[in-house]
Parts: structure tokens; sequence; C-alpha cells
């Protein structure tokens, strides 16, 4: 009796050394999860609004956990170079942002700081929907620009003149401005796809958005020469964002 009991026992301690080391090796097979972790965001937009513009953009990015992560960066735009001419009964007006290279390109470029916040809704194994938003502001609040004004010659008895001849000699004014930072405010949404699972996760992410974004805030509360400028500029309207964006944890 006393060597049946004695062979049970062997035989369930080695049973479950047995189960404990297969228990073992399962778990240095799959390693935890790290979900607490930082990563990189790069990415490629398009936006539409009062002018039309394309840029790229740089963040670090912070994981919260499997489905919320939250980036810092900056995002560079190229804006096309804008003018706008009117008159009166005494001048012809030109308002202009001017190119970075003093006229030698037809793009300006303009640096804003980014902020952006992006959840994701898994619907297949890799993909499925995202949900975000975005806010980006300029990290100085100065905007620039120049008007210029110059005197109308009007032939009175020729109805064949031109109207807005222009003579005498032109007035210039370089402004700068506060444009409170030129905040914008985005909603998104849009779809996710990893490219792998295992180790470094690479995610890319489209994104669709709509806010608010005015690229003449500060000019618009401008007055030069007696000219309201918010009369003349073009009016605000909804911002539309297309964003390519890559995320490597």
């Amino acid at each position: 009796m006393i060597i049946a009991l004695t062979l049970s026992g062997i035989v369930n301690a080695i049973a479950q050394d047995y189960k404990d080391s297969t228990i073992l090796q399962e778990q240095k097979a799959k390693p935890k999860r790290e979900i607490l972790r930082w990563g990189l965001s790069l990415e490629g937009s398009i936006q539409s609004s009062d002018r039309s513009s394309f840029g790229w953009g740089l963040q670090c990015s912070y994981r919260f956990n499997t489905n919320f992560h939250a980036g810092l960066g900056v995002r560079v735009f190229y804006w096309d170079r804008y003018y706008h001419t009117w008159q009166d009964d005494n001048y012809v007006y030109q308002f202009e942002k001017a190119t970075d290279d003093d006229g030698k390109s037809n793009w300006r470029r303009q640096i804003d700081l980014a902020l952006s916040a992006t959840y994701i809704l898994p619907v297949i194994k890799r993909g499925g929907i995202a949900f975000g938003g975005t806010a980006i502001f300029s990290p100085i609040p100065i905007e620039t620009f120049e008007i210029s004004r110059t005197p109308r010659s009007i032939a009175d008895n020729n109805p064949l003149a031109i109207h807005d001849q222009r003579s005498g000699i032109t007035e210039t004014k370089v402004k700068h401005v506060y444009d409170a930072f030129q905040p914008g405010l985005f909603a998104e949404a849009g779809i996710y796809y990893d490219l792998n699972q295992m180790g470094e996760k690479c995610r890319l992410t489209l994104m669709y958005g709509i806010g608010t974004f005015d690229s003449f805030m500060g000019s618009r509360h401008s007055k030069v020469f007696d000219q309201k400028l918010n009369d003349h500029l073009p009016s605000k309207e909804l911002c539309h964002t297309l964003t390519l964006r890559m995320t490597v944890f």
C-alpha cells in the first residue's frame, strides 16, 4: 500500500513538473506585449480652404494603450503666392503675401506646431477605422504682407480710355501684424492598416479632416491707406485636409 502511494505521488509530481515546464515554455514563446511606447510619425497632407496648400510633418508619438496614441511635432506647409487688386475713385490698390525668396518662386513656406490624437477601432486582423483630431498653431504670431497704392488717371472725354490706367508714384507699405498664433483645429476620420505585428509596429493611416483655419487672420483686422482689408480678402471658409501618416512604434 505504501509502495503504491509512493509511486502515485512520484507520477503526480512528474506530471506537475511537465505541466509547469510546458506553461513556462509557452510564456517564453509569447513575450508580454508592450503598450506604453514612444514612436515617430511622418505625414504628408494637402489642405484646401481660402488657399490650397501641401506639406509634410514630423511628430513624436506616445501610445497610451493599444488603441490610442497622441503626437506632438511640426508641420511645414507650402502656399501659393497670393495677391489681389482693387480700386476706388482715386487709387489702384494691391495686396500681396510675398514668397520667402523675394519672388523667385511662386511658393511661400509656413511652419506650424502640431498636436494630434488618434483612436483606432479594429475591424479586420490588421486594419480598421481611425478617428482623431489635430490642432496647429504658429509658434511666431506675426503675419507679414505688403500693400501698395497707385494714383489713377482717367480720361474724362475719352470713353475708350482704360479705366484703371495707372500714373504717378506708387506708395508701398510692408506690415507686420499680430495673428493670434493663427490656430487651426480639425476633426478627422479615416482608415488604418498595420504593416507588421511582430516587434516594432508600422502603421499607415489615411485621414480626412474638416475644421477651421484662416491664413489671413492677422491681415483681416488691419487697415492700411484707409482701406479695411477684411472687405477685400477671401471670406473665411471651412478647411478640408487629407493626410497620409506613417507611424512606427
